[in-house]
């Protein structure tokens, strides 16, 4: 009776290593697993009064470029920072014209793993971003020409990163959607594509 106990033990453990090389489990890593990865975001810029709101009728969307880079313990965590920098302005009702200087943010990306090429994460940390308003109408009624601010706060988001997880370095897609920064009377929201290179 042991015998065939320990037979059949050791038939389990053989299924399970077997199917562990086959990449139905994910990879646990020896030692941690650091990554650089580029963005691209756009950022929408929405005002919660609604007075203002409705005067403006308009959102404002800043596009952005920017680095990652992180490292990930396990295949249930990373922890990232990240830099961006904004390209290009949007104007509002074609007389304040904006721009997102730069944003930076440090976060804690907790992950679930699905089979071995794809995980769906979320994103908690905190981001801090700098915008700027400048009008040559302004001028003329004494307020100041160009007005510049910056704002930090809680960022939260879901994401979902594409990668064959096999094998301890190659190159990920991810995918997310966060609000970086919720004030009562406005929201920054950012919609994030990029690379990662896993090393």
């Amino acid at each position: 009776m042991k015998i065939k106990a320990l037979i059949a033990a050791s038939c389990l453990l053989a299924a399970g290593a077997q199917a562990q090389g086959y990449g139905s489990t994910p990879m646990m890593y020896s030692q941690p697993e650091f990554y650089l990865g580029l963005n691209y975001a756009q950022m929408s810029f929405e005002i919660e009064d609604d007075e203002i709101e409705d005067a403006l009728d308009e959102s404002v969307d800043w596009n952005t470029v920017g680095i990652n880079l992180g490292v990930q313990p396990s295949p249930y965590l990373a922890l990232e920072g990240r830099y961006g920098k904004g390209i290009g302005s949007e104007d509002i009702a074609g007389v304040i014209d904006t721009k997102l200087k730069h944003y930076f943010g440090f976060y804690a990306l907790p992950q679930i793993p699905i089979q071995d090429y794809m995980s769906v994460y979320a994103l908690l940390g905190w981001t801090k971003a700098k915008a700027e308003a400048t009008s040559e109408f302004f001028p003329a009624f004494g307020v100041p020409y160009k007005i510049s601010d910056s704002e930090d706060d809680f960022s939260y988001g879901i994401g979902v990163r594409f990668r064959d997880m096999r094998n301890p370095n190659g190159v990920a897609f991810f995918a997310e959607y966060a609000r970086l920064i919720n004030r009562g009377d406005y929201d920054i929201n950012g919609m994030m594509f990029g690379l990662s290179w896993h090393f």
